[in-house]
């Protein structure tokens, strides 16, 4: 299939990295679910056009015509949710590739919080350094880590503080 240059949506679909997670997949069938009016499991593309738009997208209309034409169109020009999930796959990959999952930094901080009690103090956090970095920092430098992440003054660095720091970076 050959795709013109103004179908971002199309482009890379053969050198997807990573599938789309079951979460992910939920959310393109609640979105694919509200356009389908008649509930009979396809949608037309000027609906496909709206539905990507509520999903933060904004395909041109030159870009949903390439899409009509290059995309495998079910009875007389309506998508199906297969053909739909296809077509936002590389979107989606593209738009989360450089993103931290929250599962990853709730991974991350449990690393750092080694008694488990939500926040990561100094000692916890030259204790790791040593542990999964192999870096043994000064105390002034992990007072200083603590203190540039720690918003709410209490010393200590929460999740929420760890998020803003880690997204920071």
């Amino acid at each position: 299939m050959s795709l013109g240059p103004a179908c971002i949506f199309l482009k890379g679909a053969k050198n997807v990295q990573r599938t789309l997670a079951d979460e992910e997949i939920e959310e393109l069938r609640e979105a694919f679910e509200e356009f389908d009016k008649d509930r009979d499991g396809l949608i037309s593309c000027k609906d496909l056009g709206n539905l990507m738009r509520t999903m933060g997208y904004m395909p041109t209309e030159m870009e949903l015509i390439e899409i009509a034409q290059n995309i495998n169109m079910n009875m007389g020009g309506r998508v199906d949710f297969e053909d739909f999930v296809e077509l936002m796959t590389p979107k989606l990959l593209a738009e989360t590739a450089g993103m931290i999952g929250i599962k990853e930094l709730k991974d991350a901080f449990r690393e750092f919080d080694m008694d488990g009690d939500g926040t990561i103090t100094t000692d916890e956090l030259k204790q790791a350094m040593v542990k999964l970095m192999g870096e043994k920092s000064s105390a002034r430098e992990i007072e200083a880590v603590v203190r540039d992440a720690d918003n709410n003054g209490d010393g200590t660095v929460d999740f929420e503080e760890f998020v803003k720091m880690m997204m920071s970076r």
